[in-house]
């Protein structure tokens, strides 16, 4: 699937991984629209963007999906590809009280919103020639970090959607993709999880979102770059190697202590 003169809808399009595809993408000749729910990013992106296109909305929000549906059917009709980027990483603890909200709130964001965007996406992606929908997951799908069991428990569940989310739209002309990205140095990492992440090295967004850029257009279904390939091989060979590994990270993080 060539990547130019696509219509593409972008979440947690305002920073990171998402902020860097979206950019890519309008460098390349596509008309992008990155969603986010922080108004300060968004400005900000469209500012450093030319021809970026925004839309804010919390996708944890059931009735802003609608919003989002309702745009982009009347601001951008010919939409060929959903990117399901949104997430959130926190670092929890369940030896301590954890409140409930927050718990639903990466829960909504990383697992719940993809999937319902998805539902309401597929008959606007069915109307064009050719649609994809990039579904991100993370390579803790694989290896579960004792440190975010959440968003670790909500990637393998994404992981495990879009691999039957593939099967069931095969025959409708809709791509699914999986990206499965490393850990990245973003604005997602931030106080107790980069403290725990310390000392592991991190990609660039710059430099993966251009290798999922350029797989997509291969033809790739499942793009795993740089150690989330080694964490999915090594769940399959090495299994109870992998997770003392990640046990031993746990061990040594602030939120053990």
């Amino acid at each position: 699937m060539k990547l130019t003169s696509k219509s593409i809808a972008v979440t947690g399009g305002s920073s990171g991984l998402g902020l860097e595809l979206s950019r890519q993408l309008v460098e390349r000749g596509n008309v992008v629209v990155a969603v986010g729910r922080d108004p300060e990013r968004l400005d900000h992106a469209r500012q450093a963007i030319k021809g970026l296109k925004t839309f804010r909305a919390d996708i944890a929000d059931p009735a802003q999906r609608l919003e989002l549906l309702d745009f982009v059917r009347k601001d951008l009709p010919s939409c060929d590809m959903l990117i399901n980027n949104a997430g959130i990483m926190r670092a929890v603890d369940f030896n301590d009280a954890q409140e409930r909200e927050a718990l639903e709130a990466e829960i909504a964001i990383n697992l719940e919103a993809p999937i319902q965007l998805t539902s309401l996406f597929i008959p606007v992606l069915r109307a064009q020639p050719a649609a994809c929908i990039v579904n991100v997951s993370s390579g803790l799908a694989y290896a579960p970090f004792p440190v975010a069991p959440v968003y670790s428990a909500t990637k393998a569940a994404m992981h495990s959607y879009t691999q039957s989310l593939r099967i069931q739209l095969k025959a409708s002309g809709i791509g699914v993709v999986e990206v499965i990205p490393p850990g990245l140095d973003t604005p997602m990492i931030t106080g107790d999880m980069r403290s725990a992440m310390a000392g592991q090295r991190m990609a660039s967004a710059e430099q993966i979102a251009a290798t999922i850029i350029r797989r997509i257009e291969a033809g790739d279904s499942e793009i795993a770059p740089g150690t989330s390939s080694m964490l999915r091989l090594m769940s399959r060979v090495a299994p109870g190697l992998l997770m003392r590994q990640m046990a031993a990270m746990y061990k040594r993080s602030p939120v053990s202590r």
